[in-house]
C-alpha cells in the first residue's frame, strides 16, 4: 500500500475537513465511452465520492464494467450509432500512422459517442428539469462537445484524464506550454534532447495543431451550437473553463513536466489500499509453481483469440517450453492443448495476481493501466505494444531499464524464450522495478483520497478562481521556446559572418598582395629593350 506513516497531509485533511463548511455536493458524471481502463479508473472515485456523502449521476457507456453503487443514480448509454465498431476502425488506422486519417476517424468516433448522450431520453429529461449541479467530472479527452453540460447545469468543469497530459489537455486549464514535448499521438515523436530533435517534433506538432483545430473541432463546434447554442459562454471559452484536470500519471513514474496548480496526478487512484485476495483456485496455481508465473494479458480491448493462428502457436509451444507456470488471460476456449502449466481465463484479476511475490514477469500490451499496476507491485515487463500510447508507455519503462520490447506481428519463439529467460534470470530487470515501485508507493497521500480532496476543494471554492492560468500569462518565447532558436540561430549567424569577413579579407589581401608584386616586375617595354 501507499505508506500510512505519512500521518501529516492526511491528518491536515482530516482536521481542515471537520473544521470547514462541509455540505454533500451534486456531482454529474459523465463518461460516454465504452472503455474498461477508463472504467476501472472512475469506478473507484465515484465510489469514494459517494463514501463522502455527495449525490452523484452517473452517465455512462460501460457494458459491464461498472457495478450497480448504492444511492448513485445511473443513466446506460447505448451503442445506436456504432462508436465501438468504428473505434476498432480508428484503432486499425492508428496503427498505420497516418495522423490525417485518424483524426478523421477520431473526430466521426466522438461525434457519435457524443450524440448518443445528448439524444439519450433520461439525459434529454435530466437536461430540461431545474436540477443544478455543483461539478460535472468527464473524460476530458475528445469529449469536447459535452464539456457545454457543466455550463448548461451551471457546475464546475472537472476533467480526468486517463492517458498522460498532452498539449491539448495543457491548454484546456489554460496552461500554454510548449507543444514540443507532449504531443497528442505519440507514435513518431522524440523525446527532445537537442535541436534536431526539438526541430522535428515542432514540425510533428504543428501537423497536429493543424488537425485538431481544421479538422476535429469544427465538427465538435457544430454539434455544440445545436446542442448548447443557448449558452452565453461560446464553444472556445467553454472548451478554456476546466478547474481542475486529474492526470492519470505521476511524476516518479512518467517523466517530470512543467505543471499549474489546476492539474494534479493521481496516478494509481484505482489500485486499492490492501492488496487483493485472489480466488482459491489461482492462488493455489501460484503457491505451487516452483519457479515462479508469468502473467500475460494483452488488456481488456484486445483479445488473444484474434490473434493469428501462427502467433497462438508461437505463444503455446513457448510457454510450455520455459519452467514457469503461465496465467494467460485468453477469451474464449484455446482450441491448443495447453497442458496443466497454464492457466487461462476471459477475466483475471490482474492486481491480485501482479500483487502476489511468486510472480516474476509481466508480458503486457502496455496500456496505461498495466503499466502503472506493473510499476506498482514491481514487476518487469515484456511488452508487445500495438498501437496509441503504448509504445511511448514502453518507452518509459525501457529507459528505466525495467522493460523489454518485441514485435508481436513478427514473432518467434526463439526470440520469445530468450527474452523471458534474460529478464527472469537477469537481476537488474528485477531490482529497477523494485526502485520504481518504492518511489512511486513513496507518496504523502493516497492518490484516490488526492482526487477526493481536490474535487471537494474546486467545489468548495466554486471553481477555484485563484487557481487558474490567465491566458495573458502565455509568452510567445516561451511557448515556442523561441529563445532556443535565436539563439541556434544567432550562433550559426556568427559561424556565417566570420566566415564571410574572412573571405572578404582574404580577397582583399589576396589582391593588395597581387597589386604589390607587380611593382617589382620589370615593364614590356624595358623587357623589349
Amino acid at each position: 500500500m501507499f505508506p500510512p506513516g505519512r500521518w501529516l497531509l492526511p491528518m491536515f485533511w482530516l482536521i481542515s475537513n471537520s473544521i470547514c463548511w462541509i455540505r454533500s455536493s451534486r456531482i454529474l458524471v459523465i463518461a460516454p465511452f465504452e472503455s474498461h481502463s477508463q472504467c476501472m479508473l472512475v469506478t473507484p472515485y465515484i465510489q469514494a465520492l459517494k463514501d463522502r456523502g455527495h449525490q452523484l449521476t452517473v452517465i455512462h457507456a460501460y457494458k459491464h464494467c461498472m457495478h450497480k453503487i448504492e444511492d448513485v443514480t445511473f443513466i446506460r448509454i447505448w451503442y445506436n450509432n456504432n462508436v465501438f465498431l468504428e473505434f476498432e476502425e480508428s484503432v486499425g488506422i492508428a496503427s498505420a500512422n497516418n495522423k490525417w486519417e485518424e483524426i478523421s476517424s477520431m473526430s466521426s468516433l466522438m461525434a457519435n459517442a457524443t450524440l448518443n448522450v445528448l439524444n439519450n431520453v433520461e439525459v434529454r429529461a435530466l437536461m430540461k428539469s431545474r436540477i443544478t449541479f455543483d461539478a460535472v467530472v468527464l473524460e476530458a479527452g475528445y469529449s469536447d462537445v459535452l464539456y457545454g453540460m457543466a455550463a448548461h447545469f451551471s457546475a464546475q468543469l472537472i476533467g480526468i484524464c486517463t492517458c498522460v497530459a498532452d498539449w491539448n489537455i495543457n491548454n484546456l486549464v489554460g496552461f500554454s506550454t510548449s507543444t514540443l514535448t507532449e504531443p497528442i499521438m505519440p507514435f513518431r515523436a522524440k523525446y527532445v534532447k537537442n535541436v534536431w530533435d526539438r526541430i522535428y517534433n515542432w514540425l510533428y506538432t504543428t501537423e497536429e495543431w493543424l488537425l485538431i483545430n481544421l479538422v476535429f473541432l469544427p465538427k465538435q463546434r457544430l454539434i455544440h451550437d445545436h446542442f448548447f447554442g443557448h449558452l452565453e459562454k461560446s464553444f472556445h471559452e467553454i472548451r478554456q473553463d476546466f478547474a481542475l484536470m486529474l492526470l492519470n500519471q505521476h511524476f516518479s513514474l512518467f517523466r517530470a513536466r512543467p505543471n499549474v496548480p489546476g492539474m494534479v496526478e493521481v496516478a494509481g487512484l484505482h489500485i486499492p489500499k490492501e492488496d487483493p485476495q485472489l480466488p482459491s483456485d489461482l492462488q493455489v496455481f501460484i503457491d505451487e509453481a516452483e519457479h515462479g508465473v508469468i502473467l500475460f494479458s494483452l488488456g481488456l480491448e484486445q483479445d488473444s483469440k484474434d490473434l493469428p493462428r501462427k502467433t497462438q502457436e508461437i505463444l503455446v509451444e513457448t510457454f510450455k517450453s520455459v519452467p514457469q507456470r503461465v496465467i494467460w488471460k485468453f477469451d474464449g476456449e484455446s482450441t491448443m492443448s495447453l497442458g496443466t502449466d497454464i492457466y487461462h481465463s476471459k477475466l483475471l484479476p490482474q492486481q491480485a495476481i501482479l500483487a502476489h511475490p511468486n510472480v516474476k514477469l509481466f508480458i503486457s500490451h502496455c496500456g496505461m493501466m498495466s503499466v502503472i499496476e506493473a510499476a506498482y507491485y514491481a514487476k518487469p515487463v515484456l511488452g508487445l505494444p500495438s498501437f496509441f500510447d503504448q509504445f511511448r508507455n514502453l518507452e518509459i519503462m525501457k529507459e528505466e531499464g525495467v522493460a523489454l520490447e518485441l514485435n508481436i506481428n513478427s514473432l518467434t519463439v526463439k526470440e520469445l524464450k530468450d527474452a523471458i529467460h534474460s529478464m527472469i534470470n537477469e537481476p537488474e530487470y528485477r531490482e529497477s522495478a523494485l526502485a520504481i515501485s518504492q518511489r512511486f508507493r513513496d507518496q504523502p497521500i493516497h492518490p484516490l483520497d488526492a482526487a477526493i480532496y481536490w474535487t471537494e476543494y474546486i467545489i468548495r471554492y466554486k471553481g477555484a478562481d485563484h487557481m487558474k492560468i490567465s491566458q495573458s500569462q502565455l509568452k510567445l518565447f516561451d511557448y515556442y521556446s523561441l529563445d532556443n532558436f535565436i539563439m541556434v540561430g544567432s550562433r550559426l549567424s556568427l559561424v556565417v559572418a566570420l566566415v564571410f569577413l574572412v573571405l572578404s579579407k582574404s580577397r582583399r589581401w589576396l589582391n593588395h598582395l597581387s597589386t604589390s608584386a607587380k611593382s617589382f616586375l620589370p615593364t614590356k617595354h624595358l623587357i623589349r629593350s
